[in-house]
């Protein structure tokens, strides 16, 4: 039976489909299994004449997504979106209607005609096609020049001394960039490649501040890895330099086809043994991987030199269930894995941490002490907690009493995080034994420590409620800072703040140190962002004991599960737009009186400025969906 229109943004079918034969969009649908479909993105499991598992399109932890083969639909019981094969590959690919049947019907080794496409359609799969054929080109061309120009010596040296061999350079396609000016742009000429498609691809860039236009190559003098989605396609490029440059590590830019947001390094080789074990190995860096897959493991991908994000997290999560934190052995590698287990574990993951020796990386780990080392660390990896507990403990002069109080009072508010009471127990009997302390003592300030973080958690039963609205309450005046739904949208924020660091970097990234209005809010994200810089895991209790006394019955209050904020509180991202649109009303209003003094002073070049800005703007909100 064919689908209904409500799948289809409340169109009726046959308004989405008038672009394509009826016969066509069937055969593409009856060509694509909804089974096998679903199962490139998520992990299923039989149950009866149904596959279950967890929704891509929300965190849960117990499966509530279906997929009836026999009907060839599925449905989520949590989030209550379903439909069929087409319907998935939109909402899971974030395409239209007809560029899921186009990519289905590639799927299917189908010919769908493109003339269904719009012009603005055809214009961006275009784009994306070049920026891809582009990127292919570059990755031949820096591949050629390390295996033969003679200014690729120093690479070839540094590739050798990295212990990186003849097959692992082929497996992953890793070139060198020469360190002319425009070698690149230069050989892309020759082939009829202007340099201005090299710059929307993100292989080039313009230099604006000389007396003309010049474009110059992105990536010079560095050791070129390509970035390959899952369908083997070049997206981007990672370049290490090789002298002084900074940053020692750089990117490509966004493209048409390229987000370091959304993509893996090494997923394209690792997907079926992740999928195959069911687990996936989680590193920092280029090398990390090439080393990891060298030594024969070949579950290890790596984020694209930022902090681990919610969007590669739920990749991880279409093919395994179980993920291996594996960063670096130092107070750096420490804070981005407790960002990390954060993130991961709100996706529905298993999480588990690998303990390298003190000093290493996965990369080095192998050169040092061989692949089994790698093998053994990731194999005997340990629950978060765990792993919390030891990096205090190995910091901890066991002679000195001072020392041993901090490890306890530390260990008490990880131990006070564990759920199982059994779990709590067993810690707390080893711990006495280690730390010297009497274990009920220590059984004590752990359910003391665990009630104050369920009194916040709960936000009744004891949770100090706002009874007055101090100064640092006060909203503020300006109509749009000053409304209502605004206040919620920052309230929104400092609660998602609250959930990991890698959601404070992502908040100040766009926020600044001053975007919060409220200067309670203020108050409490410059707290957390200081715990941050301190690399110091602070609990949401101890955030509201350290609170300034005005503000803490507030402080309580809102970063309880409670609250007014109704909308789903997981999308950090749609949240900031949602804070992105009001600051764009607020600069509107701005617009208007700075026009009328322009105007009364006569300054039509600012009057026109002003203008343009406001068009932009106004285009803007009218693009941008809200929350409210």
């Amino acid at each position: 039976m064919r689908a209904t229109g409500e799948h289809y943004s409340g169109r009726g079918w046959s308004d989405v489909t008038s672009r394509y034969r009826d016969d066509l969009v069937d055969r593409v649908r009856e060509s694509n299994d909804i089974l096998s479909v679903v199962s490139e993105y998520v992990q299923l499991k039989k149950v009866g004449g149904r596959y279950v598992g967890l929704c891509p399109f929300h965190s849960e932890r117990t499966p509530s997504f279906t997929v009836s083969p026999d009907k060839q639909l599925f449905y989520c019981f949590g989030c209550h979106v379903g439909g069929n094969v087409f319907t998935f590959i939109m909402k899971i690919e974030g395409l239209t209607f007809r560029e899921a049947v186009r990519r289905l019907g590639e799927r299917a080794g189908i010919d769908v005609s493109a003339s269904a496409e719009t012009p603005v359609e055809r214009e961006a799969r275009e784009r994306r096609e070049r920026t891809y054929r582009l990127n292919e080109l570059a990755m031949k061309y820096y591949r050629k020049v390390l295996l033969r120009s003679q200014a690729a010596a120093a690479a070839r040296q540094y590739l050798a001394q990295r212990g990186v061999g003849a097959e692992a350079q082929e497996m992953f396609s890793i070139g060198y960039a020469p360190p002319g000016w425009n070698a690149l742009i230069k050989a892309m000429g020759r082939s009829g490649v202007p340099p201005h498609l090299l710059v929307e691809a993100g292989l080039a860039a313009v230099d604006e501040a000389g007396p003309r236009e010049r474009h110059y190559d992105r990536f010079r003098n560095r050791v070129t890895f390509p970035i390959v989605n899952v369908y083997g396609r070049v997206v981007g490029f990672g370049g290490r330099a090789l002298d002084d440059s900074m940053p020692k590590y750089l990117n490509s830019p966004e493209s048409p086809v390229f987000s370091k947001r959304t993509n893996l390094y090494g997923l394209n080789l690792a997907a079926d043994r992740i999928r195959l074990d069911g687990a996936a190995v989680l590193v920092e860096g280029y090398l990390d991987v090439v080393a990891a897959h060298e030594a024969g493991l070949g579950n290890v991908v790596a984020t694209l030199g930022t902090a681990l994000t919610a969007e590669q997290a739920r990749l991880i999560s279409r093919y395994a269930h179980r993920v291996v934190m594996c960063y670096d052995a130092d107070s750096a590698g420490s804070a981005a894995t407790g960002r990390g287990v954060g993130i991961t574990s709100g996706v529905g993951l298993e999480v588990a941490v690998a303990m390298l020796p003190e000093g290493h990386d996965p990369d080095s780990l192998v050169r040092n002490q061989g692949g089994d080392a790698l093998r053994d660390a990731i194999e005997t990896a340990v629950p978060y907690a765990r792993y919390r507990i030891e990096r205090i403990l190995s910091a901890t002069d066991m002679s000195s009493l001072q020392s041993r109080l901090a490890a306890v009072e530390a260990v008490v508010e990880v131990v006070a995080d564990v759920a199982g009471e059994v779990e709590r127990a067993e810690y707390v009997r080893e711990l006495a034994g280690r730390l010297g302390v009497d274990p009920s003592a220590l059984t004590a300030d752990v359910r003391k420590a665990a009630r104050r973080a369920s009194v916040v958690r709960s936000g009744g039963r004891g949770a100090p409620r706002l009874s007055a609205q101090p100064e640092a309450l006060a909203a503020p005046s300006d109509p749009v800072w000053g409304s209502k739904a605004y206040l919620e949208v920052e309230r929104a924020l400092i609660r998602l703040a609250a959930v990991s660091s890698a959601n404070r970097s992502r908040i100040l990234e766009e926020l600044g140190p001053d975007g919060f209005r409220v200067e309670a809010n203020r108050v409490l994200f410059d707290m957390m962002s200081r715990c941050d810089r301190e690399a110091r895991s602070v609990s949401h209790a101890e955030l509201v004991d350290e609170c300034p006394e005005q503000i803490r019955d507030y402080a309580a209050e809102l970063l309880s599960t409670g609250g007014t904020f109704d909308t789903d509180m997981d999308d950090l991202e749609e949240t900031i737009m949602t804070w992105r649109h009001f600051s764009i009303q607020h600069r509107l209003g701005e617009i208007e009186p700075q026009v009328q003094q322009a105007e009364a002073a006569g300054d039509h070049e600012r009057i026109r400025a002003l203008m343009d800005e406001q068009k932009r703007l106004a285009e803007a909100v009218r693009g941008k969906r809200t929350l409210y």
